[in-house]
């Protein structure tokens, strides 16, 4: 959040008035929820917020309430303008937030901290204002316990936050909603997308021993044969231990994690596939070009007598199961050269195998497009954060 003085960093043309700073004590009046927990939930009856869901699924502003239980005597329902804060969790990164509840006839249930703002206070502005900066690091301190932690009112009512006019607040609110929406949007946009792609990998490669797929591009009509992953490509494996990348190397460095990082000295050029051999990421697969070098657990894929991206697809979409079924004694997954080379894929003719290869490789750009677009959008609105509010 903005050190300026009374005033933040960033605001709305128009607005030149300086905030005010006051106690959270004086903008509002605070409750308790009451007689909820999970066991209560039910598939259908009255909307429930319970205080998991917000470290669970936050989101700083509620319209939308998909868990429900039985209302009993003396619930407390909301009346579409509350400040909601956890009263306990894990840890105290996880309580120290707040969201507004816009939807009413909701029921707040158990350890939850409630706040019904004076109507000077934006009920959105007050919950962002109490889930960033300054006033989160002091909400975050209060937490107090070892297995839960615990943040009571007469905590939150010990917490200061500057705020300017309510026109001001509402604007910066709309703001917030809107970022908020063009993420959501995008995540729903990768979400279909990858569902798409769940489908078509298994429509669009033979299964049960069929020698034919469900779905086809027009004009391939011929049987696909199996061959052996070690038949189609060389496979072999880096050299190197994984801490040998330097930030401002010149060559790309494929280690057992996602991420790609740099070295000096190039062993391997393309076009090949990398794949993380152990580790969290196992079975991670890059498409690398150029000049490159890997990391020890890490296989690389060359001198492809099938085309590269279909193969990509095909590897990709049987390498899982297959990781899974040979666990080795220790329960960790990791990958044996064997599994590789022995690896069974169907292969369909050159130019189908192109064809498929363009599509998933489409869907995926799509994919990686939309993946970027949120990462965006949640940095610009990491920074409107910091530079809106004081």
């Amino acid at each position: 959040m903005s050190e300026h003085a009374g005033k933040p960093e960033i605001r709305f043309a128009g607005f030149t008035e300086t905030w005010e700073q006051r106690n959270t004590s004086y903008l509002g009046n605070f409750f308790k929820g009451q007689g909820y927990s999970k066991a209560d939930l039910l598939p259908v009856g009255t909307p429930i917020i319970l205080y998991g869901q917000l470290y669970t699924n936050y989101q700083f502003t509620i319209t939308e309430v998909n868990t429900y239980a039985q209302k009993k005597k003396n619930t407390i329902l909301s009346k579409g303008n509350e400040v909601i804060v956890p009263a306990s969790g894990e840890t105290a990164e996880d309580i120290a937030r707040a969201s507004a509840v816009r939807k009413k006839g909701v029921i707040l249930g158990g350890d939850l901290n409630i706040i019904v703002p004076i109507p000077s206070m934006n009920a959105e502005f007050f919950a962002l204002s109490l889930s960033n900066g300054f006033p989160q690091k002091k909400l975050a301190q209060k937490a107090q316990g070892k297995s839960v932690v615990h943040i009571h009112n007469s905590d939150i009512q010990e917490i200061s936050i500057t705020y300017p006019s309510l026109e001001e607040q509402n604007r910066i609110v709309t703001f917030f909603r809107h970022l908020d929406r063009l993420i959501t949007l995008h995540q729903r946009k990768r979400g279909r997308l990858e569902n798409i792609k769940k489908a078509m990998l298994e429509k669009m490669f033979p299964k049960n021993g069929s020698d034919v797929p469900e779905i086809r591009f027009a004009g391939f009509t011929e049987a696909w044969e199996q061959r052996k992953l070690g038949e189609l490509c060389n496979i072999t494996t880096g050299k190197l231990d994984a801490n040998a990348m330097v930030p401002d190397g010149r060559y790309d460095f494929y280690t057992s994690g996602i991420d790609v990082f740099k070295i000096d000295k190039a062993a391997f050029e393309g076009p090949a596939i990398t794949i993380a051999g152990n580790g969290a990421s196992v079975g991670y697969m890059h498409l690398a070009d150029g000049k490159f070098n890997a990391y020890q657990r890490t296989y690389v894929l060359t001198d492809f007598s099938a085309d590269r991206q279909f193969l990509n697809v095909a590897i990709g979409n049987e390498l899982p199961n297959k990781i899974q079924e040979e666990v080795r004694g220790s329960g960790i997954p990791y990958i044996v050269l064997n599994m590789l080379t022995d690896l069974v894929t169907s292969l369909p003719s050159p130019k189908e195998q192109v064809a498929i290869g363009s599509f998933f490789e489409s869907l995926d750009n799509l994919i990686t497009l939309h993946q970027r677009k949120v990462a965006l959008l949640k940095n610009i609105k990491k920074a409107c954060l910091e530079k809106m509010f004081i």
